[in-house]
C-alpha cells in the first residue's frame, strides 16, 4: 500500500463546480451563496477598474475567518486589480505579500494539460494518440477497454478511471506498493490501473485525479523527463514565473501555510509534516504553487488563445482545443478545464483544494475577463469565501466594461 496516513483524509478537490454554486445564472439574492454577507460584499467591491483590492478582500476573509486570501482580476493583456490580505499562518503575525505562493490544488490540471499540448505542437504526440501507442510494451497487459483510450479522453476525464480523490477511499487504499522516484512511481501506478477494469464507461465524463497521474506518466514517457521538469521548462520558464511544487523535499516555511477548518477557527499545517502530504503519483493532478500574478500570466495565455491569438506558450488553435469538450454530444469537461455558462456567458472554470488551501478561477473570453481567488485554508468557509469573492468580482468588472 502507499504510505498515506494523514491526520486528516486528504481530498483533492473536484473541477465540477455545482458544489460551489457557480452553476446558477441568476443574480445573487440576500440569502443566496450562504448568507447576506455575500450580497453585501459584492456591493462593496471598489468602484474602479484598476488598483488595490486589499481592503475588500480583507473584509471578505474576515467574514469567514480565513487566515489569508488573495484575488486578482485581469484581461488578456493587463491586470485590472489585485488584493491580498491576512497572515501566512494563523499562529504567527507575518502578513501575506503579493509574491507569496498558494497551492492551486486541482487547478494544476490545466497546467499538466498545457504540458501535453506543447508535446502535441512539437509533433511528439497527437490528441488521438492512444495509451496503447504510448506504452507499447504493455500492449498485451493493458485491459482491452483502455488500449484505444486517447490523450483527449484522458485529459478530459472520459477515460473510465476511478476518481482517486480521497486518501481514505477504497481506490486509494487499493494502490499497491510503489517504489523509486516520482516518475517511476507514476509509471507503476499507470501500469497497475491500465491492467484493471474501467471504473465506469470509457467516454463518459467522470472526474478523476488518476487520469492526471496517467497524463503525467504519458508526458514523462514521451519527453523522457520528469513531470516536474517539464512544468518548469515548458510552462514556468516561457512565462517567466517562479512556480514551485507542494510537498517538495525542501518546503519554504516562510511561504503561506495551509490550514484545516476547525470548530474554533483554523489550524495551521506545517508543510514539513509527512502526514499531511499527497503522494508524488498524484502531483500532476494538484501540486503546483504560484503567486496571484504568476497564475494570472498562465490564465492570460488561455484568454488570448480563446480570443484567437497565438501565444509564446501555445498556439490559439491548441488553446481552443483545451477548452473544448472532445466528445459528442459535448459535455462540461474540457482538457484540464470545466466548461459552463456563468451569467449566461460562456466560461472556463476550475476549483482546487487538497484540504488546506483553496483556489478558484473563472475566465470569460467574450468579456475579455478573468478572476482568480486564493485562500490558505480548506473547508466550507474557505470554499464559500473564495466562491463568493470570485462571483462578486466577475459581476463587478463585467459591468465596468473597458473602463
Amino acid at each position: 500500500m502507499i504510505s498515506v496516513q494523514a491526520k486528516h483524509a486528504i481530498y483533492l478537490g473536484l473541477s465540477a463546480l455545482t458544489a460551489v454554486g457557480l452553476e446558477s445564472d441568476a443574480a445573487p439574492s440576500a440569502t443566496d451563496m450562504r448568507g447576506v454577507e455575500v450580497s453585501r460584499a459584492a456591493e462593496a467591491v471598489p468602484r474602479f477598474a484598476a488598483g488595490s483590492l486589499d481592503a475588500w478582500i480583507d473584509s471578505v476573509r474576515r467574514q469567514r475567518n480565513i487566515p489569508a486570501m488573495g484575488a486578482i482580476v485581469f484581461r488578456a493583456d493587463t491586470v485590472l486589480a489585485l488584493g491580498i490580505a491576512g497572515v501566512r499562518r494563523s499562529d504567527a503575525p507575518a502578513p501575506v505579500e503579493e509574491r507569496d505562493r498558494f497551492q492551486l490544488g486541482s487547478n494544476t490540471k490545466a497546467i499538466t494539460a498545457a504540458v501535453l499540448a506543447t508535446l502535441v505542437e512539437e509533433g511528439k504526440l497527437a490528441w488521438t494518440t492512444t495509451l496503447g501507442d504510448v506504452f507499447p510494451e504493455w500492449r498485451d497487459s493493458i485491459s482491452a477497454a483502455f488500449r484505444p483510450v486517447t490523450i483527449d479522453l484522458v485529459l478530459s476525464h472520459h477515460a473510465g478511471i476511478s476518481p482517486f480523490d480521497d486518501t481514505d477511499a477504497k481506490d486509494f487504499r487499493s494502490i499497491p506498493r510503489l517504489s523509486g522516484n516520482p516518475t517511476q512511481r507514476r509509471a507503476q501506478f499507470t501500469a497497475w490501473v491500465l491492467r484493471g477494469k474501467p471504473a465506469g464507461p470509457v467516454g463518459k465524463g467522470v472526474y478523476s485525479n488518476g487520469t492526471y497521474t496517467i497524463a503525467g506518466a504519458v508526458a514523462e514517457r514521451i519527453a523522457g523527463e520528469s513531470w516536474e521538469s517539464l512544468v518548469r521548462e515548458r510552462v514556468f520558464k516561457p512565462l517567466g514565473v517562479a512556480g514551485s511544487f507542494a510537498w517538495s523535499d525542501s518546503p519554504d516555511v516562510n511561504q503561506p501555510w495551509g490550514h484545516h477548518e476547525t470548530r474554533r477557527g483554523t489550524e495551521p499545517v506545517d508543510p514539513r509534516d509527512p502526514d499531511e502530504r499527497l503522494p508524488p503519483i498524484i502531483w500532476p493532478a494538484g501540486s503546483v504553487e504560484l503567486s496571484l500574478e504568476d497564475y494570472a500570466r498562465f490564465l492570460q495565455v488561455n484568454l488570448r488563445g480563446l480570443q484567437g491569438r497565438d501565444t509564446p506558450l501555445l498556439k490559439a488553435a491548441t488553446v481552443k482545443h483545451l477548452h473544448t469538450s472532445p466528445v459528442s454530444p459535448p459535455d462540461r469537461f474540457g482538457l484540464g478545464w470545466g466548461l459552463q455558462d456563468f451569467d449566461s456567458v460562456p466560461a472556463s472554470v476550475h476549483v482546487g483544494s487538497a484540504g488546506t488551501f483553496y483556489a478558484i478561477t473563472i475566465i470569460q473570453p467574450t468579456r475579455d475577463l478573468g478572476v482568480a481567488v486564493f485562500a490558505n485554508a480548506g473547508g466550507e468557509r474557505a470554499t464559500a469565501a473564495s466562491t463568493d469573492a470570485a462571483k462578486a468580482l466577475i459581476r463587478r468588472f463585467a459591468k465596468a466594461g473597458g473602463k
